[in-house]
């Protein structure tokens, strides 16, 4: 079955959000308590009933409540109102079985196939409630007073076993390090599907064999012995063994071992592979429903570019992924995308088909820190990242960084593709670009359809100057038109520009092999250069856009 559509009130970040979903990948994205783990949890609820591997009834608190919907009720109840306490509901709208189908839910869709699940004031508790509110015993919301209630839109209630629910889903945390079921259901597979009801019988045989061969060993008599002289408990005969234990206990003793180290003692990277690996694995045989939480952790980039081989060959699987994996973003595709912010939802399927397909082709371009970003400025590479830095930090004594201003360094050819994204989430942008010797071709007919009020553009004027390195060094020249002392100071190493004319300086900048290098001197020197009115504009177009 294929959710469509989530709806969660009053949890945690999620105040009262209609979620629409992708019906095959969903990859959520934001920065840190913006909400991505939140949804999680309450897909998780929704498909398994768990939170954090347990049954979600037992783990009611009150701080699952919006931080607002709590402070509200705690407001009221201090001020002598007698109110009913808030529910939490969690909704899921999915394709199946038309069994399920009412109107039993929060959007009032007469039709719908789905599921609720209420946290909510126990009925039989009710008049207890009222007692507390009365004699002013309510400090909070009364979570001990709670249940949870679980129906289908037809009215039918449930309860989650793996063999009734509506769902399989299998959870991939590399958060945590909790590897004990995979590994323990992946021995216990490998072990039931290698070997026979024979060759099972005798390695029970065989651990017992061991265990009693320890019980004899010499030394662990001569222990024994030495217990026994100490006399615990007087009239009574002490000694150590090892622990009682079932005939299956040996298949609990072993483990996975990877190239001879212990499965313990690898690498948390190493560990997090095999931790999806399985996960997948159990998820191909058994699971419809796969939530995935920050998989890049500790991965490589080889390993990464697995794991999405690995989810894009899944097939009749839905698949729910927080990350803050530019690559897995834009490998999965960006439409794929649901921006996620303090509790707001925003889904990314309207981006051009072009678009899509360039960052899949090219993942390696940091889509999320631009998504992310709250001021940003697009340059065409680290030459002009440097020099906007510098003479940022010249004016305000501080790298745009420490200003929440994001420099991002794109191929120019990119430049549309990051003003796509722009376009959906009406991002304001700042673009910095060459004018590469013709204003009207390269920047007014380039971007002609980018012409939008949210998008700043930043260029040189003077047509002859159509690259930023014979733009910086216009403005650094004396009255002999010769470069200045201190600009031949600032990218110098051990003097060697100091001799050097106009051109020669220009030849040295303009050097493939010498674009980053000089602006990097710039950026690290002690002078100060003069800037191009265009790189002063962007230096002060926050102060002036604020």
């Amino acid at each position: 079955m294929t959710i469509n559509k989530i709806v969660v009130r009053n949890y945690k970040l999620l105040e009262n959000d209609v979620i629409p979903l992708n019906p095959d990948v969903n990859i959520f994205i934001g920065d840190n308590d913006s909400g991505k783990s939140t949804i999680l949890e309450a897909l998780c609820i929704l498909t398994a009933g768990k939170l954090n591997g347990y049954a979600f009834e037992r783990q009611l608190k009150a701080n699952m409540f919006t931080s607002t919907v709590r402070a509200e009720y705690i407001q009221k109840i201090q001020n002598g109102e007698r109110i009913f306490p808030p529910e939490i509901i969690f909704e899921a709208y999915f394709d199946g079985d038309p069994i399920y189908k009412g109107s039993n839910n929060t959007l009032s869709e007469q039709e719908a196939i789905g599921i609720n699940i209420t946290v909510h004031l126990a009925e039989k508790n009710t008049e207890l409630y009222k007692q507390m509110v009365k004699n002013g015993d309510i400090r909070d919301i009364p979570i001990e007073l709670y249940t949870v209630d679980y129906h289908y839109f037809n009215g039918d209630s449930f309860t989650f076993t793996y063999r009734y629910s509506p769902f399989k889903s299998v959870f991939i945390d590399t958060t945590r390090k909790d590897y004990g079921g995979l590994v323990d259901h992946f021995v216990s597979d490998s072990i039931s599907d290698t070997l026979t009801a024979d060759q099972i019988r005798d390695l029970s045989i065989a651990y017992g064999v061991s265990r009693r061969s320890f019980h004899d060993n010499e030394t662990v008599k001569q222990l024994n012995e030495a217990v026994r002289q100490k006399a615990v408990i007087k009239g009574r005969d002490v000694s150590l063994d090892l622990r009682e234990d079932d005939s299956e206990a040996w298949k609990r003793q072993m483990s996975i071992v990877v190239d001879a180290i212990p499965f313990e003692y690898v690498g948390f990277g190493t560990q997090n592979t095999i931790k999806i690996e399985l996960a997948l694995r159990n998820a191909d045989e058994q699971a419809d429903i796969v939530l995935m939480e920050e998989p890049e952790n500790n991965l490589s980039f080889s390993n990464m570019a697995v794991l999405v081989d690995h989810i894009t060959e899944s097939k009749g699987k839905q698949v729910f992924i927080s990350t803050h994996s530019s690559y897995i973003a834009n490998k999965l595709s960006l439409s794929n995308v649901i921006l996620v912010r303090a509790g707001v939802v925003s889904p990314y399927s309207a981006l051009p088909d072009d678009t899509k397909k360039y960052f899949v082709k090219l993942p390696g371009y940091d889509t999320l820190r631009f998504i992310l970003a709250t001021k940003v400025v697009l340059v065409e590479g680290p030459t002009d990242d440097l020099i906007i830095q510098r003479a940022y930090f010249d004016r305000h004594g501080k790298l745009p960084s420490e200003d929440g201003i994001d420099i991002i360094a794109v191929d120019s050819l990119a430049f549309k593709r990051y003003l796509d994204i722009a376009v959906l989430i009406e991002k304001p942008v700042v673009i910095v670009t060459d004018n590469d010797g013709s204003i009207v071709e390269k920047i007014n007919g380039k971007y002609a359809d980018y012409q939008k009020s949210i998008f700043t553009y930043y260029y040189e004027q003077d047509e002859k100057l159509h690259t930023i390195e014979p733009s910086v060094l216009a403005v650094n020249l004396d009255q002999d038109g010769q470069p200045t002392e201190i600009f031949k100071k600032a990218i110098s190493v051990n003097g060697s520009m100091m001799k050097r004319d106009k051109q020669g300086v220009l030849d040295y900048m303009s050097a493939p092999a010498n674009k980053s290098e000089w602006a990097y001197r710039v950026f690290e020197a002690e002078e100060q250069i003069n800037y191009p009115e265009y790189i002063t504009n962007v230096v002060m177009h926050f102060e002036q856009h604020s």
